[in-house]
């Protein structure tokens, strides 16, 4: 599938207010938004269609092989994805609410002085540990037996690789520029998890893991938008990638913001990047510090 959902901007402002940073050298920027909570019942339900279809890739793996066209699912004890991913834990849905923030920002607020950025799919399929932690789920709720989500011993791994990716295209629909996006999201701000976050983008390759991830994913749509995607996407992976421009964006939301100093505004470095931030290439900070991340974990997966 490719993903054609935006968010009306003017309402996505007025609920993720920008922050005003100083001046940062060429090669960094840092951008920070606060959630202004009371305004978001304008946005609620175009940012729940948004976070829902970057999923639904993961429910159509997911469902593979049990949907007969001819038949479908004849309620929800027959659909191994109806409690994908509301029954998952806590850390897991932050997770994927970091990542989809991460793709958000990107598409509707830019990067790098571009607006143009595309992210054609999100990764979630490939949370193997997740999904074989689904069945048990599934196995438990069909034999009526007790399901704590957010029990510490429900909690599962993250997926590994890259967060998610978005890319520029010339006129001819060539790659041009490629932005591999890390994400994190916190309850509680985390130094190290800071300088991981750090790391693991300064040890990128030049040809991201994730590319190859997206075209077994997208291979599997025969839409016009999606083989498009496939071809260019195999020729970036083949050649392309020695010519086009590689950068790193780290997407950091968390569940409250600095107080002290009162002068501070963001948890991430704004001055220059973090000592652990190594490489050559342009990075794009991006800072989102949240009212109520638990309400909006709920509201955004969990249907609260």
């Amino acid at each position: 599938m490719i993903r054609f959902l935006r968010v009306t901007l003017k309402p996505l402002k007025a609920w993720l207010a920008a922050q005003t940073l100083p001046t940062a050298p060429p090669r960094y920027r840092l951008r920070v938004w606060r959630e202004v909570n009371g305004n978001f019942s304008p946005v609620r339900k175009e940012l729940i269609a948004y976070a829902q279809e970057a999923l639904d890739d993961a429910r159509r793996r997911i469902r593979k092989g049990f949907e007969d066209d001819l038949s479908p699912f004849k309620g929800a004890a027959d659909d191994p994805a109806v409690h994908f991913p509301a029954m998952l834990n806590r850390i897991t849905l932050q997770g994927y609410l970091g990542e989809t923030l991460a793709g958000l920002a990107v598409e509707h607020f830019g990067a790098f002085g571009h607006t143009d950025w595309h992210v054609p799919a999100f990764l979630f399929r490939f949370h193997d540990t997740e999904f074989q932690h689904l069945d048990l789920i599934n196995e438990r709720l069909l034999m009526e037996e007790s399901h704590v989500p957010d029990a510490v011993s429900e909690r599962r791994p993250g997926r590994t690789g890259d967060d998610a990716i978005a890319f520029r295209i010339d006129e001819s629909g060539k790659i041009t520029h490629v932005l591999t996006l890390e994400a994190k999201c916190l309850t509680t701000s985390n130094a190290a998890t800071i300088q991981d976050a750090h790391e693991k983008l300064s040890a990128g390759q030049r040809r991201p893991s994730g590319v190859r991830e997206l075209i077994t994913l997208l291979s599997e749509y025969d839409s016009p938008q999606a083989q498009e995607w496939v071809a260019r996407l195999i020729a970036f992976y083949s050649e392309g990638f020695r010519t086009a421009k590689r950068s790193d964006g780290l997407s950091y939301t968390v569940g409250h913001w600095p107080v002290k100093p009162a002068a501070r505004v963001s948890w991430l470095p704004h001055a220059a990047p973090h000592p652990s931030y190594t490489a050559k290439r342009r990075l794009e900070a991006m800072e989102f510090q949240l009212e109520d991340l638990k309400g909006l974990v709920d509201i955004l997966y969990r249907r609260a």
